[in-house]
């Protein structure tokens, strides 16, 4: 029988003492996520929580795919980070992170893109009602139409809430930021293609940062 000081024993249980760091490390993510959505260290007021409840009941009562973010602080404190004059998105929805992210600086212009013409009338009310319409502008096209015709280099945010990036939209998104600028790509759990995923991951052309359904990637030059 081995000893507590033989070689072997202590061999296993370092061995066991490994495994059990191992498979720790390894659910300590899922374990953090779970207790963080019942329970958040941090609880943070959104002023624009009408808006939001406003798209989820117009949602439920059209069955359409209108849905706001999960949280318009999360874009909108990115807005205030980079200090963002001009910010572009895409999926206006009812205009709840376009409000949000406008309230970030008293200079934030946002020009947000909405292919569903009901969705576009629906969130100029929203953006009338909270005196932004001078510093919000809904453009009623697709994504790929509406990102072809802006200009290089002219962005300071960017921030993408439609259904799932395509590479031709984030390499637009890419194209149009300014260098040290930021793109919150949102959705990412809805099954972007590899080449999307990887195009964001590029160190040579970002810095990206990955939690849950969302990265935060700020980019480093043009291609």
């Amino acid at each position: 029988m081995a000893t507590t000081n033989s070689p072997a024993l202590r061999r296993a249980l370092h061995t066991r003492e490994s495994v059990m760091t191992t498979v720790a490390n390894r659910f300590r993510p899922v374990a953090v996520a779970a207790l963080a959505a019942i329970r958040r260290p941090i609880t943070v007021d959104d002023p624009f929580a009408a808006v939001r409840a406003a798209t989820r009941s117009h949602r439920r009562a059209h069955r359409c795919g209108a849905y706001a973010y999960g949280e318009g602080t999360l874009p909108a404190t990115a807005a205030a980070a980079v200090g963002a004059r001009r910010i572009v998105e895409v999926g206006t929805a009812l205009g709840y992170t376009a409000i949000a992210m406008a309230h970030a600086t008293p200079d934030t212009h946002v020009q947000t893109i909405e292919m569903d013409q009901e969705h576009v009338r629906l969130a100029e009310e929203q953006i009338a009602a909270h005196h932004l319409a001078d510093r919000i502008t809904v453009l009623h096209d697709t994504a790929e139409n509406a990102l072809r015709t802006l200009d290089d280099g002219d962005y300071d945010l960017a921030f993408f809430d439609g259904f799932t990036p395509t590479l031709n939209v984030v390499t637009e998104l890419h194209r149009l930021l300014r260098t040290g600028g930021s793109l919150i790509a949102g959705n990412l759990i809805l099954g972007p293609d590899r080449d999307v995923t990887d195009f964001l991951s590029d160190t040579a052309l970002w810095r990206t940062h990955s939690f849950g359904e969302t990265a935060w990637s700020v980019k480093l030059s043009g291609r």
